[in-house]
């Protein structure tokens, strides 16, 4: 491992490759996170989300390539660099019978910068009563309580897997309200999955388009429009999903049989966009 004076990316990998048995499940994968920005991580199920975010978080060894998290770059992750990162997993797993207050002081032992001041705070902003059995909370609340407890220790970069998979409107708007106020306000980095269009044009800056462990598009989410057109290639044909690009309109497909279009095009939404890539890339 080694470790970098000045750091470009918070998050990053370069030719990550990982497989279950025989099937190839995150191929050749280059993720760049800018830091102090809300990556939304986008692609459907079964794109390989959760297993890039389990890698980046050091839970399972890549079988090829280089991952950079909290500075430090290698073929693994190491519990340095896990330190400085807050994660927050798809299903919570607490120790039910604790109340939140208990098992705030039992995490809180395992980190030398944890703040109780900060986690009072984010309990009284989620709505979090810290007398309560955390076996009672609703699965809302408990995805809240995982996000407090990820920041009480002052991370630079917070890494969420499906933060509001499951949880009603209410509980879905304060956590994005949260992911959106820890760039703005804190300067950390947010990265977080999900297959939710909207929350990524709510509180995003950047976008990755994860599809069958191959990154489709990455970079602000402003500029995916622009990138993305939707055309008529044929008076008498349907319309069909073109990527735009500097050296004119290409066919959206595998990179390597892309065709030019030299024709008129519109700007499309990021749901268009997604919903193309997502369903017509094979």
């Amino acid at each position: 491992m080694s470790e970098s004076p000045s750091v470009q990316w918070a998050l990053a990998t370069q030719g990550l490759h990982r497989r279950f048995g025989r099937r190839a499940v995150i191929r050749g994968l280059d993720l760049r996170v800018p830091p102090g920005v809300v990556y939304g991580f986008l692609g459907r199920n079964g794109a390989g989300k959760t297993t890039t975010i389990r890698m980046l978080m050091g839970m399972l060894p890549p079988h090829q390539g280089q991952l950079t998290v909290g500075g430090i770059t290698g073929p693994r992750v190491t519990a340095a660099a896990r330190a400085k990162v807050g994660y927050v997993s798809q299903e919570q797993h607490f120790y039910e019978w604790m109340t939140v207050r208990e098992l705030a002081r039992f995490v809180g032992g395992f980190y030398p910068t944890w703040r109780p001041d900060v986690l009072d705070g984010l309990l009284e902003r989620l709505h979090i009563e810290a007398k309560q059995p955390v076996g009672e909370l609703s699965g809302g609340t408990k995805m809240k309580l995982a996000m407090a407890l990820a920041l009480a220790h002052q991370p630079r970069t917070l890494i969420l897997d499906e933060p509001t998979a499951g949880v009603d409107p209410i509980a879905r708007r304060e956590i994005l309200e949260l992911l959106r106020a820890q760039a703005t306000q804190e300067g950390r980095t947010v990265f977080f999955s999900t297959h939710h269009i909207a929350e990524v044009e709510e509180v995003g800056d950047w976008v990755g388009i994860l599809h069958e462990g191959r990154m489709l598009y990455q970079g602000p989410v402003a500029d995916l429009a622009r990138w993305i057109r939707k055309v008529d290639v044929a008076p008498e044909g349907p319309f069909k999903v073109l990527l735009a690009r500097d050296d004119g309109l290409v066919v959206l497909g595998r990179p390597d049989d892309w065709e030019t279009a030299p024709v008129a095009h519109r700007p499309v939404s990021l749901d268009e966009a997604f919903y193309a890539v997502a369903r017509e890339v094979g």
